[in-house]
This record gives C-alpha cells, sequence and structure tokens, in this order.
C-alpha cells in the first residue's frame, strides 16, 4: 500500500495526454476499476492516472474518475496520518484550491485537481465523490467538527480532505460537504453526529480526536 501511495504522489496532478486513449490504456483502465485498490500494481499507478477521462470510452469516465479520486484522497489521508493528530495548517498554502468547476458552481478541495472535475455537473461530481468512497456531511454538524478540533473549515480542506461544493441558488449558494472514508476528521464527525457512541473508550474520549494548532 505504500508504494501505491508513493506512486500517486509522483502524479498528484498528472499532464494528462489528449489523445484518445489506446486499447492497451482502456485495458489498463479497466484492471483498475475491477480491483480492489488495496491489490492493485503501484507500478502502473502513474500510467492510470495519466490517461484522463476524457480519453476513454464514455462509459469508462465516470468510474475512472472516482477511482482517480480515491488514489489521491488516499494519498492525502496516508500523508496526513504520518504527521500525527496535531497540525499546524498553512492557509497560504498552495495545496489549498479553490476553483471554478462551471458557471455558478465551486469547488474547494487539496485533493483534486481542476482538470479532474472541470466542467462536471454538480451531481456527477457528486456521484462520482461516493463512487470514490467519500461520505457526505451534514452542514448542520460542522459547527461542533471546528469546535471538537480547534479546526476551521479552510484548515479542514488545506489538511484533511475535507470537500466542499459551492452551487449557486438563485441570489444565495448551497454548500455540500465530503470527507474520504477513512480520514481521522470522519471520526469526530461521528462523535458530532452521534455523541452518545464510544464513551467508554479512551478514544472517543472528551478531548478532541484531531486537533489544529495555530
Amino acid at each position: 500500500m505504500r508504494k501505491l501511495i508513493l506512486a500517486a504522489a509522483i502524479f498528484l496532478f498528472p499532464l494528462l495526454s489528449q489523445a484518445a486513449a489506446s486499447k492497451d490504456q482502456v485495458k489498463l483502465v479497466e484492471y483498475f476499476l475491477k480491483t480492489p485498490t488495496k491489490n492493485l500494481n503501484p507500478d502502473l499507478v502513474p500510467a492510470f492516472l495519466s490517461v484522463g477521462s476524457q480519453n476513454l470510452p464514455k462509459k469508462l469516465r465516470e468510474k475512472y474518475t472516482a477511482k482517480a479520486m480515491e488514489l489521491y484522497a488516499l494519498k492525502k489521508t496516508v500523508e496526513g496520518k504520518k504527521e500525527g493528530l496535531v497540525r499546524t495548517p498553512d492557509d497560504s498554502s498552495p495545496q489549498c484550491r479553490e476553483f471554478r468547476v462551471k458557471k455558478g458552481l465551486r469547488m474547494y478541495s487539496s485533493v483534486f485537481s481542476k482538470d479532474l472535475v472541470k466542467g462536471k455537473s454538480l451531481s456527477g461530481i457528486i456521484r462520482m465523490l461516493r463512487l470514490g468512497y467519500f461520505a457526505r456531511l451534514s452542514s448542520q454538524y460542522m459547527p461542533c467538527v471546528q469546535k471538537r478540533t480547534q479546526c476551521s473549515q479552510k484548515d479542514m480542506v488545506c489538511d484533511f480532505t475535507l470537500t466542499i461544493l459551492s452551487a449557486k441558488k438563485g441570489k444565495s449558494r448551497h454548500n455540500y460537504y465530503f470527507i474520504y472514508n477513512n480520514d481521522p476528521l470522519g471520526v469526530v464527525y461521528s462523535l458530532c453526529e452521534r455523541p452518545g457512541i464510544g464513551k467508554n473508550t479512551h478514544f472517543f474520549g472528551e478531548k478532541p480526536s484531531v486537533l489544529c494548532s495555530h
């Protein structure tokens, strides 16, 4: 798994090919889509990520993007765990990205590039996030997560896998929150959503499970 992450790291946001995928590239993508992530050949990750969804047959594009999302999120999560639970967020870091997906739709993420989602619809991105093992969070519990972790939403975007879709509705905007299933922030969110769980364990104690130190 470590080698898999390193392979993804080299091609975090690769320069995608602009040519139609060859038969071998299509076979490679099909191998990635049918194989559990933990069983993938890490040496093939750069080749997979360099294909680009726009070069694939239409039936493979959505699942390809979802798998790429999962690989990027897995890399981000593993790197974060190496830093420990207490992070020192850097709001000026170039990895904190905000970009326009299409008119009226913006995305905030340190996991994905604009090329991965450019021009896609809100429902399409949400569907791909779910296929890539991202869980939807309710805005209702975000203040609780911020209080427990001492992290701002921007901290959670920069230092974790929190991904925010901001869609314009009339004169206002509506935010949709997602986080990768293995992100430690998910544990804190569960505590906020169901405060009674895990009271008798050390891990779910009164102290926040993840902290941001400013």
